[in-house]
């Protein structure tokens, strides 16, 4: 048996160098948050991401290592996918690992050759990922539920949910396969999905999906939730033949579809419309609030907020620190609400840092909202001036309103 061993010099080389390279890093972290914040806000058009990086050595308490992953605030993994490597050899810094998209790669390398020299980052890949089969997946059930983390759980760990028809980009797979991570075309979110619920393909059949024109379903019926968006093969004098993701067609009476709006921004009472269907008298009311809930008469605070915008042809971003970074400031503080006008959305924070919460302004110093808090559990409307308990537990919380300009 041969035996290899390494000088003292060797190691004393190693761990100084290690040391150098590591005492660079803050260095790196710092130039790098600053563009990469920027270029994160104009890919998801939102005025903050919070992005802020920190490579951590993969082998902690070994001075001799050279090797540090990049760690990204949670947060922001709603966002973007850097999966991401930086190592030494010989002398000469590698990036290795996945990010989302060749703007992102190209910015990290530019930094890290600023501090380091030339890089290596052939082993960096951006989307498409060599792991996964199949690049892209329509959501083929009615309702289909996204993860946090890769677990059938729901709780704190439902994120979000979509319907039949939804178009993703597939990022990765979970260890056992059971799991695919992906990318909303609607909304930009990313999270975890079983595979069973969603059915992939390749570039060309998401494309033939997504970019066809729709047909929205406006009722709630056995097959489908209110607000699924089926492609259009047919109008006809009082129905829609419309096609499902596996290629099969039906047809759809007017009474429950429309064509998908697109076009100029809807008008307020559209809006306000649309979300007074959920109050409890309502067509989709009697539900109650449910963390990620998107569709179906279960909805979160944001979820409800997102619903009632896409119906009327607008795609919002999903949470509502999201979402307040993506309108108008306007109604900054309780004294300015004369600011707000009816279709605005309207924030609160339980820790003064971020929005916790989101409702719809409806005018009169009225919100609708859901909130499992108040007068009951589900969609109701309170007061930002006066009022309750809950009225003016909102107004102590009250984070400021936005204004929708634009749609995804």
């Amino acid at each position: 048996m041969r035996r290899f061993t390494l000088s003292v010099f060797t190691l004393l080389s190693l761990s100084w160098t290690a040391t150098a390279w590591a005492g660079d890093l803050p260095r790196l972290e710092a130039r790098l948050d600053a563009p990469m914040e920027k270029l994160l806000q104009a890919q998801n058009h939102r005025e903050v991401i919070g992005f802020d990086s920190q490579f951590k050595a993969l082998a902690k308490g070994c001075e001799t290592c050279v090797s540090y992953r990049l760690e990204i605030p949670k947060h922001v993994q709603r966002d973007t996918l850097m999966d991401v490597t930086l190592s030494f050899k010989n002398k000469q810094p590698v990036l290795s690992g996945r990010m989302l998209n060749a703007l992102q790669k190209d910015l990290l390398v530019q930094h890290v050759e600023a501090l380091y020299g030339k890089v290596d980052s052939s082993a960096l890949e951006v989307f498409p990922f060599r792991q996964v089969g199949a690049d892209y997946a329509i959501a083929n059930k009615k309702a289909v539920n996204l993860y946090v983390k890769p677990q059938a759980v729901a709780g704190d760990n439902l994120a979000t949910q979509m319907r039949l028809g939804t178009a993703m980009e597939v990022l990765e797979y979970s260890a056992d396969g059971r799991f695919a991570k992906v990318h909303l075309a609607d909304d930009g979110y990313i999270a975890w999905v079983e595979r069973k619920d969603i059915q992939e393909g390749d570039l060309n059949s998401y494309n033939a999906w997504k970019d066809h024109q729709n047909v929205l379903v406006v009722a709630e019926l056995p097959n489908f939730h209110y607000g699924t968006r089926l492609k259009l093969v047919k109008t006809q004098a009082d129905s829609f033949l419309v096609a499902l993701p596996n290629g099969s067609t039906l047809t759809l009476s007017k009474n429950d579809a429309q064509l998908h709006p697109k076009g100029p921004l809807p008008g307020a009472d559209a809006i306000i419309a649309t979300a007074k269907q959920y109050l409890p008298k309502g067509p989709h009311g009697g539900g109650t609030y449910l963390w990620g809930g998107t569709l179906g008469k279960r909805l979160d605070c944001s979820g409800f907020v997102q619903t009632t915008y896409r119906m009327n042809g607008v795609f919002l971003p999903r949470d509502a620190d999201q979402q307040k970074g993506f309108t108008q400031r306007v109604g900054n503080t309780l004294a300015q609400l004369n600011e707000l006008k009816p279709g605005d959305l309207v924030f609160f924070s339980g820790n003064g840092k971020y929005p916790t919460h989101v409702g719809l302004y409806i005018g009169n110093n009225q919100v609708i909202h859901s909130s499992a808090k108040g007068q009951y559990d589900g969609i109701k409307i309170n007061s930002l001036k006066g009022g309750g308990t809950y009225d003016q537990y909102l107004q102590k919380i009250y984070f400021g309103g936005g204004r929708v300009t634009r749609s995804l």
